[in-house]
């Protein structure tokens, strides 16, 4: 395996005239490697490819599911039983762990292939010179040295230093988060820069929009800017989920406590000269009673609900505690490009002669601009929409759309679309503000045609009118100003003065400075077809347009919710702050009166911040510009080091770091690059940013469904450790036997407290504020409800068992079932006690549970059917019970109930 370091010599190849590179690789421009030099290079370092990041195996995934103290204990508890001989209870025990086993295996390994689903199998194919002759050969072949060949189209496959360039530009967004294609040259840059600055150097992972270049690769394989990027992910840790982590802290807690309990009465119960065989029997029930066995289970099924809900909504979630972390982020740091935007250029502004600035808005596919003085009768409007067609090499395929009208649709379509992003932009605003002046135009015939250069920063044509020749030019404002004698205001052609065009100088740069790209136009009539080459000189000079990334409808509504609900969301963009501001103020990210200088903070900018003790105004800063991947990593970091669960979004390989390193990383399905979608752990199938809203509101849901849930389970195991505890310590019996306990809470930890763990939970979910994350999963108020629930559980089941065995004089079978069944149906019933003591006791989160109703109706039919089948009566040790023990078992299991929903109405906070 080749060995991967960053070579001083590369690193500064910007900086660098393209000779020095060809002379360092010993390659000729015009004829390239030898196929021997290629096939030699390539075994000194290695293929051009990133190094691929292994997948869970089958049996890691099965480890994962059982590496928990719940099921090290009752593994324990399983092995006691059989040395005993109790293989029912010990086979009762292992169903219920091999349960948890196939469900968490499952869903994950369900999760896992559905990534796989969505990886891009194809091979990339790359054009090199090798011994003078183009070659096209896959990708990974490629070597330093090896003189690439792109045009428009093409995918970068390695990282080259440009050494001939015909109007080139390249979409770098996937690498550098920058949102509009970038002009790329050969000539050598002196300064130091970063990297979405530097214009001379094609970047591996990017791709070509337009023009044609000739390069000399000097990077492959893991030393490229993506290569680095892919290493920094690698060395980013997972932590283990807050879900996890506070489940496992809780069991922990659990088995210490069950531990020391069982350890205790069994010295006690020995220094008395007990059996030991009751000891351990007894000891084997309190660890069945202290444990919720249902808990792994319960736990992975709401979530597992949580992620096929959510699955309905075009989220992907990787793994099963990803959606419990969303509902505790209390930070968004989002990307820009292809996240917030669209990550396509759509006409935003027209700035007139003469006239205020006309805004663009845009109603599905049709534009209106926002001032009514800027009608169709508009004459500067009028040539601005004829030049924005005629010069303009771009295609909507509709000649094509024509010729297939039986098939068409808005998918078919967008495949003949073709062209420059900025023409393309221009062609489809004329379409949908004007349909029938676009059909017209369309029809007019080129006589000439002076392609768009980056030297002289413009393009035109010549067509023929029904009244002449209509010349048409766009471009850099300065260079169509540079060509235009005169300016059209208000209907009148009038003289162009040097002090008007500084004028227009400064309107360009203030919408530059706004984020905007910007256009010149100009045009001219003439009687007869120009004779000289340069015909785009003389012209009368109509207005610009402004362009932007434009944002995703439903973006601005997100965040509102988002920041209701308490989180905060931050924009990372490698993009310009003018723009990135522009494009966070139309979100509602940020306030209208944001300033540039003020309210972003720049990426050269960032480090200053980091170091300094006080760092408010980093914590502040709502929108960061120009960062690179090492300081959005830095960022969460930091964030995190504040006691923030931070999700990132993002689409591009740039932001695989981040994602890898935040709490929920959340990548982007469809425009989402394989390196992102690898190592997040959300992905959004329709790249909508409200997915992440419908995701932490889930998560929210969850979280509060499984406190729900642990409540209802501890607190009637805290009422069945209570009861044996009793018994046990005062008359030296047991209660309920292990297997008994066993059959009724593998009853009531997996059906009612499964039930309580898929409910909708409420509507007013966003309205409320983040928790605190390191708020455990029982908080302080529970603990008081779980003792005061297991206590009054606990007081009227023993009540009934003493007051049998005194009262009637039962025998211990009689009152072992007394017990029993009057634990079971209290325990099934206290699931209703579950409601929020703000809610109406007929009306509320549980009793609209249709599945809460069914699981009771299951767990009652289930006990009662135990009891009528003699087979199953003789195992779990059931009598034949008289009516009056029946009209006690009623009213010890509806007591707690009753006293419980007393206290609920009393004191609300309870």
């Amino acid at each position: 395996m080749a060995v991967h370091t960053r070579d001083s010599f590369n690193e500064e190849a910007y900086r660098k005239d393209w000779k020095e590179l060809t002379d360092h690789f010993s390659t000729n421009p015009d004829k390239g490697l030898s196929d021997d030099e290629a096939k030699k290079k390539l075994e000194e370092v290695g293929r051009n490819k990133l190094e691929e990041h292994e997948q869970r195996s089958v049996w890691e995934i099965i480890l994962s599911q059982i590496n928990n103290p719940v099921i090290y204990l009752l593994t324990a508890a399983s092995v006691l039983a059989f040395i005993f001989g109790d293989t029912a209870e010990a086979i009762a025990i292992l169903v219920v762990l091999l349960l948890n086993t196939i469900i968490g295996f499952w869903m994950e390994y369900q999760a896992q292939k559905s990534m796989e689903a969505i990886k891009k199998m194809d091979k990339v194919r790359a054009t090199v010179l090798r011994d003078g002759e183009k070659k096209r050969i896959d990708a990974e072949e490629m070597v330093p040295g090896d003189i690439l060949i792109v045009e428009s189209g093409d995918l970068i496959s390695a990282e080259a230093r440009v050494i001939e360039a015909t109007e080139l530009q390249v979409d770098e967004s996937p690498l550098t988060g920058e949102s509009v294609p970038v002009n790329k040259n050969a000539e050598t840059l002196k300064e130091e820069l970063q990297v979405a600055d530097r214009t001379n150097i094609l970047y591996k992972g990017t791709a070509v929009t337009g023009g044609q270049s000739k390069a000399i690769v000097f990077k492959t394989g893991m030393d490229t800017e993506v290569g680095n990027i892919s290493t920094m992910v690698q060395e980013q840790k997972e932590g283990e989920t807050p879900l996890n982590q506070k489940l496992n802290k809780l069991t922990r807690s659990l088995i210490w406590v069950i531990l020391a309990m069982a350890a205790a009465f069994f010295v006690f119960g020995w220094l008395a000269g007990k059996d030991t065989y009751q000891l351990v029997q007894t000891a084997i029930a309190w660890s069945i009673a202290a444990i919720p066995e249902g808990l792994p289970i319960v736990a992975s099924i709401a979530l597992a609900r949580g992620m096929y809900r959510l699955s309905k909504k075009n989220v992907l979630i990787k793994q099963l505690g990803a959606v419990e972390t969303l509902g505790e982020t209390t930070v968004i740091f989002t990307d820009k490009t292809g996240t917030l935007t669209k990550n396509e250029l759509t006409v935003n502004t027209f700035q007139f002669p003469g006239q205020a600035l006309a805004k663009v808005k845009w109603d599905d596919s049709r534009p209106k601009l926002k001032d009514s003085e800027h009608t169709s009768g508009n004459k500067n409007l009028k040539d601005i929409l004829k030049i924005s067609v005629l010069a303009n090499d771009a295609s909507l395929g509709d000649e094509k759309e024509e010729e297939d009208k039986d098939n068409k649709s808005e998918d078919r379509a967008a495949v003949f679309i073709s062209g420059d992003p900025l023409e393309i932009a221009l062609l489809q605003f004329v379409k949908g503000f004007d349909s029938d002046l676009y059909k017209e135009i369309k029809k007019w015939s080129r006589e000439l045609h002076d392609p768009f250069d980056s030297e002289s920063m413009v393009m035109g044509t010549v067509h023929t009118t029904d009244d002449g020749y209509y010349i048409s030019g766009k471009g850099s404002l300065s260079a169509i100003l540079e060509r235009s004698k005169s300016i059209l205001i208000n209907g009148e052609v009038k003289t162009f003065s040097d002090n008007e065009k500084k004028d227009w100088e400064d309107k360009n740069n203030v919408l530059a400075e706004d984020g905007l790209r910007v256009l010149g136009f100009a045009c001219k009539q003439t009687d007869s077809l120009p004779d000289d080459e340069d015909f785009l000189k003389d012209l009368v000079f109509v207005g610009l347009i402004g362009f932007l990334d434009p944002p995703r409808k439903e973006v601005a509504d997100s965040i509102e919710i988002a920041k209701k609900a308490g989180i905060k969301v931050v924009m990372l963009t490698g993009d310009h702050p003018g723009t990135a501001l522009n494009v966070a103020k139309q979100t509602h990210l940020a306030t209208e009166d944001a300033k540039k200088d003020k309210d972003v903070l720049h990426g050269k900018n960032l480090q200053e911040e980091l170091d300094k003790k006080d760092n408010k105004k980093l914590l502040e800063t709502l929108v960061f510009s120009r960062v690179d991947p090492g300081q959005k990593l830095s960022l969460i970091k930091h964030y995190q080091g504040e006691g923030e669960i931070v999700g990132m979004t993002g689409d591009g390989v740039n932001d695989a770091p981040a994602l890898k390193r935040a709490d929920i990383g959340i990548a982007m399905g469809k425009r989402g690059t394989q390196v992102a979608q690898e190592v997040s752990d959300v992905v959004l199938q329709n790249d909508e940013f409200s997915s992440i809203v419908e995701a932490i509101r889930e998560g929210r849901i969850i979280f509060g469904n499984i406190r729900k849930f642990v409540v209802y389970q501890l607190s009637y195991h805290l009422g069945e450790i209570l009861i044996i505890a009793l018994m046990s310590f005062t008359i030296f019996v047991l209660p309920i036997l292990p297997l008994q306990l066993l059959f009724l809470n593998l009853l009531s930890d997996v059906f009612p407290a499964l039930a309580l763990g898929i409910g909708r939970g409420t509507p007013k979910v966003m309205l409320q504020p983040p928790k605190d994350p390191k708020e455990a999963i029982i908080a302080k108020q529970n603990w008081m409800q779980i003792m005061v629930y297991g206590f009054i559980i606990a007081v009227s089941v023993s009540g009934a068992y003493l007051y049998s065995h005194f009262v009637w004089g039962e025998p211990e079978a009689i009152n072992n079932n007394i017990a029993f069944f009057s634990l079971a149906f209290c325990q099934f019933i206290h699931v209703f006690n579950m409601r929020d003591s703000n809610e109406n006791f007929f009306n509320n989160q549980v009793t609209r549970n249709k599945w809460v109703w069914m699981a009771i109706a299951l767990c009652f039919a289930a006990v009662i059917l135990s009891y009528l089948v003699p087979a199953l009566a003789s195992v779990f040790s059931f009598q034949q019970l008289e009516f009056k023990i029946w009209i006690l078992i009623a009213i010890a299991s509806i007591a707690p109930t009753l006293i419980i929903q007393s206290i609920k109405m009393i004191w609300k906070k309870f």
